[in-house]
């Protein structure tokens, strides 16, 4: 992080905007980049006066609205079987159903929490695209969570000034915390698919 602040401090203010743009569309493609890290390496500046509140706002706020709606529309427009025949490594077949049983249970709701869900946003989108949910919906969705989510890390790191390596550890925090309620959830519904199929196997047999 350190390199991308010396990065950031020493290009001009266009060029700042550019890469935490470009940042935040690559963090949606390429999971394991910290975009969220980015961010608020970027409100830091806003806070040193070095770049404004509103252009690392507007500028992470496309950049993650674009990578997300990026993935959704490959998945959209690509036959299924493809896009799981190539599809990333840190993309589990669990992870997708487990996001499916979402959609089925909260719908375009996920959506809107996708920002705030680190570690399964671009399983989100991919799958949303999978599943042929409408684009406008979405789009909106999907630019309302960024926006909401990039505006509270940038205002957060823009008023701590130098101590902002404290909102990165509480992030830190944070990510593992969804990251541990994900696997939970995963491994619940996986343990409740198991005792079904046991259950209606019973009664399959019992019934012959």
């Amino acid at each position: 992080m350190e390199g991308i602040l010396h990065a950031l401090e020493q290009a001009s203010p266009f060029w700042a905007y550019v890469i935490l743009f470009i940042s935040a569309i690559i963090e949606n493609i390429f999971p394991p980049l910290p975009g969220d890290t980015v961010i608020l390496v970027g409100a830091y500046l806003v806070g040193q006066g070095l770049l404004s509140f509103w252009g690392v706002y507007i500028s992470t706020t496309l950049g993650s609205v674009v990578g997300f709606m990026g993935i959704y529309g490959l998945a959209y427009w690509v036959e299924r079987k493809i896009i799981e025949k190539y599809q990333p490594r840190w993309i589990t077949r669990t992870h997708i159903d487990q996001v499916e049983n979402w959609f089925r249970k909260y719908g375009y709701g996920v959506i809107l929490l996708n920002r705030f869900l680190s570690g399964v946003r671009s399983v989100i989108s991919l799958v949303a695209g999978l599943s042929k949910m409408k684009p406008l919906a979405v789009f909106s969705l999907s630019l309302i969570s960024c926006a909401i989510w990039n505006g509270v890390l940038i205002y957060l790191g823009s008023i701590v000034g130098k101590n902002w390596g404290k909102i990165i550890e509480l992030l830190k925090v944070y990510n593992r915390v969804v990251l541990l309620v994900v696997i939970l959830a995963i491994v619940i519904w996986l343990l409740y698919r198991f005792i079904r199929k046991r259950t209606m196997k019973k009664i399959s047999r019992s019934n012959q």
